[in-house]
């Protein structure tokens, strides 16, 4: 509540001039309207002596009245559906003999209430009126596009290739239009053509924008920065305005660059009911990058998370026909990314970055921003002149689990302790035996967020993993429910606790079947192709069903075979709470040899 009075009083206090503006306008109109369009009824009626009205009494040509008997006059309606006003003769006992006389009568309010009745009345019919006029003028505004583009950025940037960590393929390919930038003619006099449009797609956070600055900046160019959504609004043709407006504006910037961020808001594919804007506005960037001319010198550099989402008419050669991946940062690229965000900041001698390059796997840049960001954070608040690992641990906790750790664990039930224990003890135990993978650290200290536990777990820096890695990633998510069956010998007891592991698990054991190939029953093949939605629906699950009870299974079946690493690790947990690899490890070696000397 706080957040959206907060929000109200900065819109009212943004917008003052206009909202003193509307009111005065709003009063004016008003004014006018009661002065000059809310005339008394009976001022429109001819009038008509008493006497008539009596005479056509006699006559049986009065149907109906409509009186006040306060005030001095009174409307009839005679038998012909024509109107009179006449006199009130204010008499006792004139509305009997109007009825006896068969005249219907319509009795009226008293003249204060009558008045605040009429009052109201044109009140409600100025307040239609001013809102009609109201939005009438807003979408008269939105026509003529008023509302200027909001670009985000005009200028040279201030980074180049030498700045931006990673991504040094990227960097590769982009230096051939960094050189066209800056020498166009010397291409141009070849015969060669600078490349319109280059799209760079990736997972959020991977630095796509960064990389698009980057190459402004190595060619020393304007950087003319626009979010898609800009493009879009409700008034047809508002939209492709502003894109020829974009491009007036980068012709007179020449040689420079446009960035379209998230282009699939306006650029995604269209359907037969595609939004009539929508069409207009990618059929004006289409026709502005069909016309650019040799010596135009302008490239557009689009960004998306989803490049299977753009229309394909954007994608083919002429326009956006070069499509760049922006991918997730292997480890020697994040030992870059930490040491670059590193700067201007003071750590003790604990922190080793070789190791958090290795724990970040599946961080984007952004994430190791994040992380960095927030030991800073930690460390200032604890009174700490340098970050720490703990900082660093801490950080790294509160991002994967989206919360603080709790600091209040002593008021925890000793039996949700152990089943939350041999849940996460399950998890280590398969990432380690099974599927060989890095487990940096292992706690059942429980989170803001709600969970009761987490096992970090990095698995092999490898962007194509094989179906046994699959599989292995499934039987790891798997085997925290299984130490609880196993803890409880029965299937009743379990807990909740594996909600996330099973969503996860689904989600891998979807794409074996639907996107890899990996499934038995379906072999090479991908279901959205050949089969409609019920039939994709049918065959998929039935499939998913089939592989996770076999890998539930093969799971359970290694980790009873292996309860007494189970049983050490789940221990070890309630004695601890956290436990390190290198704990982990010696858990696992000592009870090889106690093993082995049995």
């Amino acid at each position: 509540m706080f957040y959206v009075r907060k929000k109200v009083v900065s819109w009212f206090k943004t917008n003052k001039k206009r909202i003193k503006k509307t009111i005065l306008i709003g009063l004016l109109l008003f004014l006018v309207y009661f002065v000059f369009f809310s005339n008394d009824e009976k001022d429109n009626i001819e009038e008509v002596p008493f006497t008539s009205f009596t005479e056509m009494i006699g006559d049986n040509k009065v149907k109906s009245v409509v009186i006040n008997f306060n005030e001095d006059f009174f409307i009839f309606e005679t038998k012909s559906e024509e109107s009179f006003v006449t006199e009130n003769p204010r008499s006792e006992g004139f509305k009997r003999e109007l009825l006896e006389s068969g005249i219907e009568v319509e009795e009226k309010l008293n003249s204060d209430a009558q008045t605040l009745s009429i009052f109201l009345n044109n009140l409600y019919r100025f307040t239609m009126l001013f809102l009609i006029f109201f939005f009438v003028k807003r979408m008269m505004a939105g026509m003529k596009g008023s509302k200027k583009m909001n670009v985000i950025e005009k200028g040279i940037p201030g980074v180049n290739f030498s700045t931006v960590a990673g991504n040094e393929e990227v960097k590769e390919e982009m230096k051939v239009l960094v050189d066209f930038l800056k020498e166009s003619k010397r291409f141009t006099d070849s015969g060669a053509t600078l490349p319109k449009g280059t799209v760079f797609y990736g997972p959020p956070g991977t630095g796509k924008t960064l990389m698009a600055k980057a190459v402004a900046g190595e060619a020393g160019v304007p950087f003319i920065s626009i979010n898609g959504s800009d493009f879009i609004e409700l008034y047809v043709g508002t939209g492709a305005k502003r894109v020829r407006e974009l491009f007036k504006e980068a012709r007179k910037l020449s040689p420079c660059i446009i960035f379209i961020d998230e282009i699939d808001a306006v650029g995604g594919k269209r359907t037969g009911d595609s939004n009539t804007e929508y069409k207009q506005t990618v059929n004006a960037l289409l026709s502005e990058m069909d016309g650019f001319e040799k010596n135009d010198n302008i490239v557009v550099i689009a960004a998306t998370n989803r490049l299977s989402d753009l229309d394909s008419a954007l994608i083919r050669p002429g326009r956006f026909d070069k499509q760049v991946a922006i991918n997730l940062p292997d480890k020697d690229d994040r030992f870059k990314i930490l040491n670059v965000h590193a700067k201007g900041k003071k750590f003790d001698d604990s922190v080793n970055f070789e190791d958090w390059a290795a724990t970040t796997i599946g961080f984007s840049g952004a994430d190791i921003q994040a992380l960095m960001n927030e030991a800073a954070i930690l460390s200032v608040v604890a009174n700490r002149k340098k970050i720490t690992s703990e900082d660093l641990d801490n950080a790294h906790y509160k991002m994967i689990m989206k919360g603080h750790k709790k600091k209040n664990q002593k008021g925890r039930n000793k039996d949700e302790l152990k089943v939350v224990a041999w849940h996460e003890a399950g998890h280590a135990l398969v990432a380690k035996k099974l599927a060989n993978n890095t487990v940096p650290k292992v706690s059942i200290l429980s989170s803001t967020s709600g969970a009761g536990g987490v096992t970090f777990i990095t698995p092999d820096d490898n962007v194509l993993p094989s179906k046994k890695d699959l599989k292995n990633r499934i039987k790891m998510l798997y085997a925290g429910r299984i130490a609880e069956s196993l803890l409880f010998k029965n299937d009743e007891d379990i807990t909740a606790g594996a909600s996330q592991d099973i969503k996860q698990a689904t989600n891998l054991i979807r794409l074996m079947i639907t996107e890899y190939g990996m499934s038995d029953e379906l072999g090479m093949i991908n279901p959205h192709v050949l089969l409609n939605g019920s039939q994709q629906a049918s065959h998929i699950v039935k499939e998913a069903q089939h592989l996770s009870i076999s890998l539930y299974k093969e799971a359970y079946d290694f980790v009873k075979n292996n309860m007494t690493y189970l049983e050490k690790i789940a221990e070890a947990l309630l004695e601890k709470e956290t436990i390190s690899e290198l704990e982990l490890e010696s858990i696992l070696n000592q009870t090889d040899s106690i093993d082995s000397e049995d």
